[in-house]
């Protein structure tokens, strides 16, 4: 059974995060002979080995995001970001290019280390993981955001940023990738006609 990996509150059907911290759901399993367990259990009740701390992988079901979805997110932060330096003038704080990078800074570096996404990911449905489903930590924050700055500052035209599997160069650099998260289908309930 999917659970949060912070809190350990077992997955809803078709839930990816948790409603409480916002992680997405894990699954473990036994290093031993792989068969699923929960988060509490102390043994394996498939080959009955001692659990210390099995591997979690990610329940979610995720698949490579869109160039057009990616490209939506990117105009959705920066639309959120011009709303973010409007408020920041607004309260008499410096002005100009300098403190446009440092909010811009901010929001592609801290954003995606609490939640995995910016604003305009979460609106797409999109996670910025690595290539092995984890969280970024800090310092991969900071390189991918680094990263996407020279591509999108010195190769120019968009179509070359994107390779034929949906990634970018920054994706290749710092191996992390964007993901959609594919929503599990609902089932019909008794009352809905289907």
């Amino acid at each position: 059974m999917p659970y949060c990996p912070d809190c350990l509150q077992e997955a809803r059907a078709g839930d990816s995060r948790c409603p409480l911290d916002r992680s997405l759901f894990v699954c473990s399993s036994c290093p031993r002979c792989e068969a699923e367990v929960f988060a509490k259990e102390r043994f394996c009740a498939a080959c009955g080995s001692h659990l210390e701390a099995g591997p979690a992988r990610l329940a979610a079901r995720l698949k490579t995001a869109s160039v057009p979805a990616r490209m939506a997110a990117t105009l959705l932060d920066g639309l959120a970001l011009l709303v973010v330096y409007e408020v920041w003038l607004s309260l008499g704080w410096p002005a100009g290019p300098p403190a446009l990078a440092l909010l811009a800074a901010a929001w592609w570096v801290l954003l995606p280390l609490g939640a995995g996404q910016t604003l305009g990911q979460h609106v797409m449905g999109q996670v910025v993981l690595t290539e092995d489903r984890r969280s970024l930590s800090l310092r991969e924050s900071l390189g991918r955001t680094l990263a996407a700055a020279l591509t999108w500052a010195f190769l120019g035209p968009v179509r070359a940023l994107f390779r034929a599997d949906g990634s970018t160069l920054s994706d290749l650099w710092t191996r992390t990738r964007t993901w959609s998260l594919v929503a599990a289908p609902r089932r019909a309930g008794p009352g809905s006609g289907s």
